[in-house]
């Protein structure tokens, strides 16, 4: 905040009660006020600096650190399923959610004429990310990551679970000593702006399904797609099951 803004009484309450929600207690309490501040309020109020700067600034906070953490507590996970599980994490809704969890939009200021959304919310949690390492540096902002991001992460990685054909046939290839599954790539189709790809799977030297998709990723977990509902049919007749019990 700039020398021209100070904080009153009731503010300084207000942030001091969001500082014991958050586990954080900052020395400057005008940098959290900062990332509080929308810029429709900031227009209205001389001296007041809204909560961009400090946004951008904590977006990048944020992905180091969920990066890291991520890095640290799957090991055997490859940078495709890093990925998947961190832009959920670092995601506007992800972030409004969290932020709904402890009360934020009570202590955000807006404009007379604006109202509260999700995505203010969110772009506030990221601010208060960046205001934490201006103010008191990163161990800091680790710390306040672990206790905010820690369970949902572990929620988010059933959710992908569910969803990574790829992890499913290899477990299932390796299981039956049938090895790791080889992704080829078939062809490449469409302009360089916007290809799709063509992808089969084999197991063994065996080919056994394809996909396609918009990258070599995504048309991957399509070919296992095909390749696990392949193998899951297979499996049934061969115990003697139907889909129609």
């Amino acid at each position: 905040m700039t020398d021209s803004y100070s904080l009153n009484p009731k503010r300084t309450k207000e942030l001091e009660q969001l500082c014991h929600k958050l586990g954080v207690l900052f020395g400057r309490l005008a940098v959290l006020n900062e990332a509080l501040t929308h810029s429709s309020f900031a227009a209205e109020t001389p001296g007041a600096r809204d909560y961009e700067r400090l946004e951008f600034f904590g977006d990048s906070v944020l992905r180091f650190v969920v990066s890291e953490y991520l890095l640290e507590r799957f090991t055997d996970y490859d940078e495709g399923q890093l990925t998947a599980i961190r832009s959920v994490l670092v995601s506007d809704k992800t972030l409004a959610e969290i932020a709904q969890d402890f009360g934020l939009s009570k202590y955000i200021l807006l404009g007379r004429q604006v109202q509260m959304r999700p995505s203010i919310m969110a772009r506030s949690m990221e601010a208060i990310f960046g205001a934490v390492y201006n103010d008191l540096g990163l161990f800091e902002v680790q710390n306040l990551v672990l206790r905010l991001f820690g369970s949902r992460a572990t929620e988010v990685d059933k959710d992908e679970a569910k969803d990574n054909y790829k992890a499913q046939l290899q477990e299932f290839s390796q299981g039956g000593g049938q090895g790791v599954p080889v992704y080829t790539v078939d062809k490449i189709d469409g302009p360089p702006h916007e290809p799709t790809f063509s992808v089969s799977v084999a197991l063994e030297g065996n080919t056994i399904a394809s996909g396609t998709g918009s990258t070599k990723k995504a048309a991957e977990q399509m070919a296992a797609k095909a390749a696990v509902e392949k193998i899951g049919v297979s499996a049934l007749k061969k115990s003697g099951r139907t889909s129609d019990r």
